[in-house]
């Protein structure tokens, strides 16, 4: 009897005639890599690996620890301001609703609301080749301009 060790637990003997029924298995093989030519003098080797070097120095390192943790921290002043959006909006919207219509105030909350999320990931988008420092002060700036006043006005009143 054939088997698998998968499947010596489920088989009796004599089931073969479902052996016979299970389709076979056939594997793909992997595609043909072809590799560039290789230039025919020194002098074309050198500047290739030379080019090589510079390319792969290029590249970012990566986030480092500082960086990170300033992301995390920085990711938690948003996500706090998006609650405090969301609670001083709320509060806001009895005084508010002689003076707007309902749609305009609700469409102007919900932007409110998603601001301090659309800045942090355009933030994060835009400056994905730049240098860690450039997107820390973009996240400082936004983390100024999007303060939830309505919440900071109505907890001190």
């Amino acid at each position: 009897m054939n088997s698998d060790g998968d499947d010596d637990a489920l088989s009796w003997d004599g089931d073969d005639a479902l052996e016979a029924r299970r389709p076979e298995v056939r594997r793909r093989e992997p595609a043909p890599v072809l590799k560039p030519a290789v230039p025919a003098s020194a002098d074309s080797a050198a500047d290739v690996a030379e080019e090589a070097e510079a390319d792969a120095g290029d590249e970012p390192g990566g986030v480092g620890t500082v960086t990170l943790l300033l992301l995390g921290i920085l990711g938690g002043i948003y996500l706090l301001f998006t609650i405090g959006w969301i609670i001083g909006g709320v509060r806001m919207q009895a005084p508010v609703m002689f003076t707007l219509p309902a749609f305009l105030y609700q469409g102007a909350l919900w932007l409110a609301v998603l601001a301090p999320a659309l800045w942090f990931a355009a933030v994060l988008v835009a400056t994905r080749r730049s240098k860690d420092w450039v997107r820390i002060v973009w996240l400082i700036a936004g983390a100024a301009l999007l303060v939830p006043w309505p919440f900071v006005a109505g907890g001190a009143a």
